[in-house]
């Protein structure tokens, strides 16, 4: 595909980093292009720090000079591909240089890549007085980036890398792209050839896509192009799972809405009453944004534990004579399943006791007290003390269920919200009595060895669970000494001998 036209851009739309490599390459006259996103981004005057240059000469030797130049560090990506990335201190700036054969035009690498939109580049040895750069442009991808238009540069592109597949999902919704019909039809055809990816990768892929906006649309996309049964296949036996009738879809529908609920929650642009009742705290600006594990926020793999919090749901179902429906212990399983999911696309530990924790306890927060009334100081403490660093998350997670639950009819100004209100009041209740800057002040009013010394108990569980109790007594102001607490200790164990 030839462009019917020539296109340039301003040279000053790639910014001073460009600029500095250019000013490199034209120095030792060698022959190298900007290529990719970069390229794309600067005709969408959109700014970017990761930027791939291609050097038509085989010669690594390059890639070391030119990280001398920039002050930055030389890191081997792909040794058989002659791949290498140059990175910085103080800086997000990431530079990936591949080398290739200067034998074949820059046009032959381009129309290899996976997107029409991602295969521009401009050279980088023009004079560097040009004001203007001429995109380099065989799939037409400029006329795509001003339809909005994600194409595959062919069906071989997924073929040869099934991983793109999913970074077209990706794009698009990053972009705010539409997918090309016949692109779609590529991807829904060669699906099962992601699982030939490495889980890693793939892991990768999906956590751009939990990061990025519109969650829920990215997850039926990928259920309709068959790419979410490749990469979580548990969910499949989600679908058509019917629910009380308190619930407004089918378990697998509920399942990826509940994270578009939470991304709606979290969210500072909702004019919707339901959300506005969500209580908030301190530091909430940057709690969920914090990054948590594996190069993501809390946020994305809160998202990750939403998908995951009802999948163990059909293997838990019953149906009472009366017509109830139940999923006792779909909480416990749910965390064994997720935890299986966690480990098969390699996440760290950290990132999968996060989701599985959260999906074990996640109706934990609307059990701690009867219907219609408020949790007690004690009921909080064991909720705090048992959850630990997923408590704060696992309220929210709670919150989005409930909201899923309802559907998109509690975002309506005509629905009753008088029992989300009182489900966030609960939820503000548990947050208002956290004990946030001590919560284990009783501990130096007695320990351990303050009981086992005044009462003469052995090491052993019952400390511990005195230990607890106190903790107990003293979150819910009835003991505040380390007399009380003594004293307290020894009445219990009084009555645990009659």
């Amino acid at each position: 595909m030839n462009n019917l036209r020539e296109i340039y851009i301003s040279t000053s739309s790639f910014g001073s980093n460009v600029l500095d490599i250019k000013r490199f390459f034209i120095t030792h006259g060698i022959q190298a292009y900007l290529v990719g996103g970069a390229v794309r981004d600067a005709c969408l005057n959109r700014f970017t720090q990761d930027l791939d240059v291609i050097v038509m000469s085989p010669d690594t030797h390059v890639s070391s000079r030119l990280a001398e130049a920039l002050k930055g560090k030389r890191i081997s990506l792909d040794a058989g591909r002659n791949i290498d990335r140059i990175v910085f201190e103080n800086n997000n700036l990431t530079v990936d240089i591949t080398h290739i054969d200067n034998s074949k035009p820059i046009e032959n690498n381009l129309i290899e890549r996976d997107f029409t939109i991602d295969a521009i580049a401009v050279s980088l040895t023009q004079l560097e007085s040009d004001t203007k750069s001429k995109l380099i442009d065989p799939t037409n991808g400029f006329i795509d980036l001003q339809n909005s238009l994600i194409r595959a540069t062919s069906e071989g592109a997924f073929k040869s890398d099934p991983i793109r597949m999913l970074r077209g999902i990706r794009l698009s919704v990053q972009l705010g792209f539409v997918i090309d019909h016949n692109t779609e039809e590529w991807i829904k055809k060669h699906s099962g050839l992601l699982s030939n990816v490495s889980n890693e990768r793939i892991r990768d892929e999906l956590l751009k896509i939990l990061a990025s906006p519109n969650i829920s649309s990215s997850l039926y996309k990928l259920d309709s192009l068959n790419l979410l049964s490749v990469i979580i296949p548990e969910l499949d036996s989600c679908k058509g799972i019917s629910q009380p009738n308190e619930h407004f879809y089918d378990v697998f529908r509920h399942s990826v809405e509940t994270p578009g609920m939470l991304e709606l929650i979290l969210s500072d642009s909702t004019d919707s009453p339901a959300v506005k009742l969500v209580p908030r705290f301190d530091k909430w600006d940057t709690f969920f944004q914090q990054n948590l594990a594996d190069g993501a926020s809390r946020s994305t793999f809160l998202k990750l534990a939403a998908l995951l919090h009802d999948i163990a749901k059909p293997q838990t179902k019953t149906i009472e004579n009366n017509g109830r429906i139940r999923f006792l212990g779909h909480g416990n399983l749910g965390a064994e399943t997720s935890q299986a999911i966690m480990d098969r696309l390699r996440f760290s530990k950290k990132a999968s006791e996060y989701v599985s924790d959260i999906v074990k306890h996640h109706l934990r927060p609307s059990q701690l007290a009867p219907k219609g009334l408020m949790p007690s100081k004690k009921a909080i403490y064991r909720y705090y003390r048992d959850l630990k660093d997923v408590s704060i998350d696992t309220i929210y997670l709670n919150l989005s269920d409930y909201m899923a639950a309802k559907g998109d009819k509690i975002l309506e100004s005509s629905f009753d919200l008088s029992d989300w209100e009182r489900h966030c009041k609960v939820a503000s209740v548990i947050l208002n009595n956290k004990q946030k800057d001590d919560p284990d002040m009783y501990l130096r009013i007695v320990n351990g060895y303050d009981l086992m010394s005044e009462l003469g108990l052995e090491p052993g569980p019952v400390v511990g669970k005195l230990i607890d109790l106190i903790g107990e007594s003293y979150a819910a102001g009835e003991i505040n000494t380390r007399r009380e607490a003594i004293d307290f200790a020894r009445t219990l164990i009084k009555n645990d001998s009659k």
